[in-house]
C-alpha cells in the first residue's frame, strides 16, 4: 500500500482570491461503513496530494477512526499513519494476485467471523457471551475491541486532539449514540478532549461490539442514528465562520440499486438502504436553505433604513449573514459481486481496491468540480458537485439527483 503514497511534501491550504477571503476552511465528511473505509483513505491521499488539508473532519464509526488518524497526527505523517493502519488490519496482509482475489475476500470475511481481525477486534471465548443471562457481569457483544484501543493509542496522538483554533491542528467531531436516551451525541474536540474511548464509541456497532461507557454514559455507533454526519455540520458552529467553505463528503454505501431477488440480495441492498441515511437530503436541504437566504439578502437590499433596525428585520438579515459553501461529494463505486459481508471483506486485495479506487476519483473530481475552478461568491450561497464512479472508472454526475 505504501506504493499509493505520493507525498509532494507540501501542506499548504489552497488561496482563494476576491475581498478579503485568503482562503478558504476545509471540511472533510467520512460515513461509516468498516472495510468499505479503506475508500476514504484513497480519498484523503488525493486530497492530500492536492494540498488540501482538512481544518475539521467529521466522522462516525470507520469515518470516526481514519478521521483521529488524520486529525491526531502531523500533516506529513498522516498518509503514513493511515496506511499503517489499513495495512495492519488487512487479512492475509499480502494478494496472490487477481485471479484469487475473489478467494481471498471470502477467505478475509470467514477469519473476520471466525477469529477477528488482527489490531481491532476478536471473538470472545462462547461461554462468556452473554445471550440471555449475564452472570459475568461482560459487556453485551460477540467481539472485543481492546486491539482496536491499542492500535488507536500507538498511531494517534491524543494530545493533538485538544480544544484548539483553526490555526493550531485540525479539528476532530465523532458521532455516537447514546444508549439510555437513544439521542445522537458528538464528541467535538473544540469541546472535549478526546480519547481513544470516544473513537470507539463511535463504532461500537451492536451486538458485534460492546457499547463504551464515557462519563457514567454508555454509547454506541453514530450509524445507528446518523451514518452521514453532514447534519451536525450544517447545524455546529463553525469558528471562522466569515471564511468561505470547501466540504469533501464521502458516501461508502449505495442508497440506490435494483430490487432483490434473493435473500442475499436483500441482505445486500436492506444493509445499503440503511447505512446511506439519504444523504442527499441535508445537501438538498443546505441548498435551499442558502437559496432562501439570498432570496431574503435581496429582499432586504429593497427595504428603507427604517424598516432594516426593526429588530425583527435585524434578526432575520442576520440569518443571511453566511459564508459561500462548495461542496464535493463522492458515491463510493459498487463492485461488482459484492455481498451483505462487505464492509467485513479486509482482505487486502479488496482494500487496496478500494484505497486506489478513493484516490483515482477525488483525484478526477477535483479536476472536472466547477467549484474548483470557480469559487462560490456570496451571491450564489452554496454549490454541490455530486459524482458516483461507474464500473470503467469514469465519474457520473449526480449532482441533480439531488435526493440520492
Amino acid at each position: 500500500m505504501t506504493a499509493l503514497i505520493a507525498n509532494d511534501g507540501v501542506d499548504s491550504l489552497p488561496s482563494r482570491q476576491g475581498g478579503n477571503m485568503s482562503r478558504a476552511m476545509n471540511i472533510l465528511v467520512l460515513q461509516g461503513g468498516g472495510a468499505l473505509g479503506a475508500y476514504q483513505a484513497g480519498v484523503y491521499q488525493a486530497l492530500h496530494e492536492a494540498s488540501i488539508e482538512p481544518d475539521w473532519v467529521v466522522g462516525t464509526s470507520v469515518g470516526a477512526i481514519n478521521g483521529a488518524l488524520i486529525a491526531g497526527n502531523r500533516r506529513e505523517d498522516s498518509l503514513a499513519r493511515l496506511t499503517a493502519f489499513w495495512t495492519r488490519i488487512a487479512q492475509p496482509g499480502y494478494s496472490q494476485g487477481a485471479a484469487l482475489a475473489d478467494y481471498e475476500a471470502r477467505t478475509a470475511k470467514f477469519m473476520a467471523l471466525a477469529s477477528g481481525v488482527p489490531g481491532f477486534f476478536r471473538p470472545r471465548p462462547p461461554w462468556l457471551i452473554p445471550y440471555t443471562h449475564n452472570l459475568w457481569d461482560v459487556p453485551p457483544s460477540f467481539y472485543d475491541t481492546a486491539p482496536l484501543r491499542e492500535t488507536l493509542e500507538e498511531l494517534v496522538d491524543f494530545e493533538r486532539l485538544g480544544t484548539r483554533d483553526l490555526h493550531d491542528g485540525t479539528r476532530l467531531s465523532v458521532g455516537t449514540v447514546n444508549i439510555a436516551k437513544g439521542a445522537m451525541r458528538y464528541f467535538d474536540s473544540q469541546y472535549d478532549t478526546l480519547q481513544s474511548a470516544h473513537i470507539l464509541a463511535s463504532g461500537a456497532l451492536p451486538p458485534g461490539f460492546p457499547p463504551v461507557w464515557i462519563d457514567g454514559e454508555a454509547y454506541w455507533d453514530g450509524g445507528l442514528c446518523s451514518n452521514t454526519p453532514m447534519d451536525y455540520v450544517v447545524e455546529s458552529e463553525r469558528p471562522g465562520s466569515d471564511m468561505p467553505i470547501n466540504c469533501y463528503v464521502v458516501d461508502l454505501w449505495s442508497s440506490e440499486g435494483p430490487v432483490p431477488e434473493t435473500i442475499a440480495d436483500a441482505m445486500l441492498r436492506e444493509k445499503d438502504i440503511q447505512y446511506s441515511t439519504r444523504a442527499g437530503h441535508n445537501l438538498h436541504f443546505l441548498k435551499e436553505l442558502n437559496r432562501q437566504r439570498q432570496a431574503i439578502k435581496t429582499l432586504g437590499r429593497h427595504l428603507t433604513e427604517e424598516a432594516r433596525q426593526r429588530p425583527e428585520i435585524q434578526q432575520l438579515l442576520e440569518q443571511t449573514q453566511r459564508s459561500p459553501v462548495n461542496i464535493v461529494r463522492l458515491l463510493a463505486p459498487v463492485r461488482e459481486r459484492e455481498t451483505a459481508q462487505k464492509d467485513i471483506d479486509f482482505s487486502y486485495a479488496t482494500i487496496m481496491e478500494r484505497w486506489r479506487m478513493g484516490l483515482r476519483d477525488m483525484t478526477r473530481a477535483l479536476e472536472i468540480c466547477p467549484c474548483r475552478r470557480d469559487p462560490v461568491s456570496d451571491d450564489i450561497g452554496a454549490n454541490v458537485c455530486s459524482y458516483r464512479s461507474r464500473q470503467d472508472g469514469e465519474l457520473e454526475d449526480m449532482t441533480d439527483a439531488s435526493y440520492v
